[in-house]
C-alpha cells in the first residue's frame, strides 16, 4: 500500500535560512517526518557550455509516499528556483529500532 511506504525526497536551496523555513513548515503541516540539511555542498555542472561551480544546501526529507505530491507541490509553489531539483527515492529506514521509531512518527502525520 502506497501510504505505508517510506520515501526520501531531495531538493536544494541556495539560502540556508530558507531551507530551515521549508523544513519547519513541512513539519508543521505534517507532511514530512524530518529534514536534514547538508550545508554548503558544491554543485558542478555545465551551463551555456561552461563548467560552473555553485554552493548550495542539499535537503533530505523523510516522508510517507502518500504525502509526496503535497510535498512536491509545496516545493514547486514556494521555491525560488524556476525548476527546483526534486528527487524521490523509495526507502527502507534502516535498523529495526530506527524503522520502528520512524513508523511511529509517520503514523502520526496527517494523511
Amino acid at each position: 500500500m502506497e501510504a505505508d511506504k517510506d520515501i526520501l525526497i531531495f531538493t536544494t536551496f541556495g539560502d540556508r535560512d530558507l531551507a530551515e523555513e521549508f523544513i519547519s513548515e513541512l513539519l508543521d503541516e505534517g507532511l514530512v517526518v524530518s529534514g536534514t540539511i547538508f550545508p554548503e555542498v558544491e554543485l558542478i555542472y555545465k551551463w551555456e557550455g561552461k563548467v560552473t561551480i555553485d554552493t548550495e544546501n542539499k535537503i533530505l526529507f523523510k516522508a510517507k509516499a502518500s504525502n509526496y505530491e503535497k510535498v512536491e507541490n509545496y516545493i514547486l509553489k514556494k521555491h525560488p528556483y524556476i525548476a527546483p531539483e526534486i528527487i524521490r527515492i523509495e526507502a527502507s529506514f534502516g535498523s529495526d529500532l530506527f524503522k520502528e521509531t520512524i513508523k511511529t512518527k509517520i503514523s502520526k502525520l496527517k494523511p
